[in-house]
């Protein structure tokens, strides 16, 4: 018995097929990933079924729209940095900013440079159309941390800039944002971690003002490309530009509440000369786009 046994467990090979003593554990109807179904157990013959509509994955509920998208309950841009990134005393804890600075190397410095100046190796040596901003200029400054967050989140003018969601995550870009915040306070200690802040009489948002202009020129990110100082950036400065006749594509125009109404919802529709066509529509109400032709107006 013990020389049949072990001469039988040789492995010698053999052309007949292998004995199966319980065939069901070799044979079972069972379903493979990206097959069709063969068992019938789903009606649509697929075998990989898709999650049920709604389904969230865990931990990917995102619910806080403050924290992972910048807004508010209106939609608008925060001002104030999320409480989890701060420290007691409302500044940014060091380690988020220590981290903001190893990934603002990393992501940003191509573009903006290493020292946030706007001078990275990319625009140096390629000479970007539509140039990076200095993170220490005041158009910068003037953005609400949300309008940050969301340029990394979703990115900039139809791709200008990219989205980095997918090489940010979530709490890297809110810690580039404090790092951020932390470069201009080195530069200037008067700098806000919170900048623009949000003192100040209520403007009441169903009256067209300048006031309410103001605001939306800041909330709808108009200062990212538009400077109030006669400064020349992505767009036309506001400054001076009521009243003025400008050569468009569509021929002159003169500035008044129809051109900027247009401006807003169509800019592809009137191009100045001289500047590129890089800005997005937006969507506003007639309040809002009367109230920022009302700001322009002010802007002498």
């Amino acid at each position: 018995m013990c020389l049949v046994g072990l001469v039988g467990c040789r492995g010698w090979e053999s052309e007949k097929p292998p004995v199966h003593l319980i065939a069901n554990m070799d044979t079972q109807e069972k379903v493979k990933a990206y097959r069709k179904d063969t068992t019938g157990l789903f009606a649509d013959g697929r075998s990989m079924q898709a999650p049920v509509e709604g389904t969230v994955a865990l931990g990917q509920l995102d619910e806080d729209d403050t924290y992972f998208k910048g807004t508010d309950e209106k939609g608008e841009f925060v001002i104030k940095l999320p409480a989890a990134i701060k420290a007691d005393d409302g500044a940014p804890k060091a380690d988020v900013i220590a981290r903001g600075q190893q990934r603002f190397k990393i992501y940003c410095t191509p573009c903006h440079g290493a020292l946030g100046d706007g001078n990275g190796p990319v625009n140096t040596t390629k000479g970007l159309l539509v140039p990076p901003p200095s993170m220490f200029s005041d158009r910068v400054r003037e953005l609400p941390n949300g309008k940050l967050y969301a340029a990394m989140a979703v990115g900039v003018n139809n791709g200008n800039m990219a989205s980095y969601a997918a090489q940010i995550p979530v709490d890297d870009r809110w810690a580039i944002v404090a790092y951020v915040r932390d470069l201009e306070r080195s530069k200037d200690g008067n700098q806000s971690w919170e900048p623009g802040g949000d003192s100040g009489p209520a403007i009441d948002p169903n009256v067209a003002s300048a006031d309410l202009g103001k605001k939306l020129f800041k909330a709808k990110g108009c200062n990212a490309c538009h400077s109030i100082d006669g400064t020349k950036i992505v767009g036309p400065t506001f400054k001076g530009l009521w009243g003025k006749s400008e050569k468009t594509s569509a021929g002159d125009v003169t500035v008044d509440l129809a051109y900027v109404t247009e401006s807003i919802r169509a800019p592809m529709a009137k191009i100045v000369d001289g500047y590129p066509p890089a800005m997005p529509p937006a969507v506003v109400t007639d309040v809002e786009a009367q109230s920022i032709a009302m700001f322009i107006e002010t802007l002498k």
